[in-house]
């Protein structure tokens, strides 16, 4: 049994059609300041955090097109269950660097290399903290050893990426990142999903689609203890018969 069910992802992606919230998304998205972008996919290594609104549009832009679903959900289910084990690139990331989802890519994906070096640097910081934090309660709580790889691993501050006008500050990210909690919100206010509302990564979302959270994570440390990453494609197999 999965956390998110799928009737509650049918009513959250028909209120966001009914009521022109996908649309509201795109018209946030379309205030985002460009820039050149040199295509290296180097940044694309993360289970970037998404709103409830981004999931329900990316769900639905996959729901369409079966073949990318289901190979898209095959590389979830890689990079979640062995990411205790081994560094993988985003799961909608193709062998040409290029980006499946790219009509729909959430917000954290598309300010990525409109930072100024200083804040970047600073949030870059803050989270190899709060890694090297969850490795320790991983390890003294849980007994599983993250290699240091994973836990120190860094996606460096794109110099390649420059923008046409000028980097966007704190104040503009945080106004874009409102924007997109109050479209969360209308869901949660109006009771259109039976969810918990909390942050999630894009991976994250998608496995609580095919799993129960508590089992997911159970199922992720038992493979980080043992090594046996075989368990991924028996997890394959019965999620692509599932979603027959």
């Amino acid at each position: 049994m999965a956390s998110i069910k799928n009737m509650d992802i049918k009513n959250g992606i028909n209120y966001c059609i009914e009521n022109e919230i996908f649309e509201e998304i795109n018209n946030i998205y379309s205030t985002i300041k460009g820039g050149e972008c040199s295509g290296c996919g180097d940044c694309c290594n993360e289970s970037v955090g998404i709103n409830l609104v981004e999931f329900l549009n990316i769900y639905y832009f996959l729901d369409r097109d079966r073949e990318l679903k289901v190979k898209s959900t095959d590389k979830i289910l890689e990079y979640y269950f062995s990411e205790y084990i081994t560094k993988k690139s985003c799961p909608f990331k193709d062998e040409n660097n290029r980006c499946n989802i790219y009509e729909v890519r959430p917000l954290n994906c598309r300010i990525y290399g409109n930072w100024e070096k200083k804040d970047y640097e600073l949030n870059l910081a803050n989270i190899k903290d709060k890694n090297s934090e969850f490795a320790e309660i991983m390890k003294s709580e849980l007994n599983v050893s993250i290699p240091n790889e994973i836990i120190n691993y860094e996606i460096k501050y794109c110099e390649k990426f420059k923008p046409y006008q000028s980097y966007m500050k704190k104040t503009d990210r945080m106004d874009l990142a409102d924007n997109m909690f109050i479209l969360d919100s209308k869901i949660l206010a109006n009771e259109i999903m039976a969810l918990d509302y909390k942050d999630r990564g894009i991976v994250e979302y998608f496995i609580e689609t095919l799993l129960e959270e508590e089992l997911a994570f159970k199922i992720k440390v038992e493979i980080a203890k043992k090594k046996k990453l075989k368990i991924i494609n028996r997890l394959k197999k019965i999620t692509n018969i599932s979603n027959k």
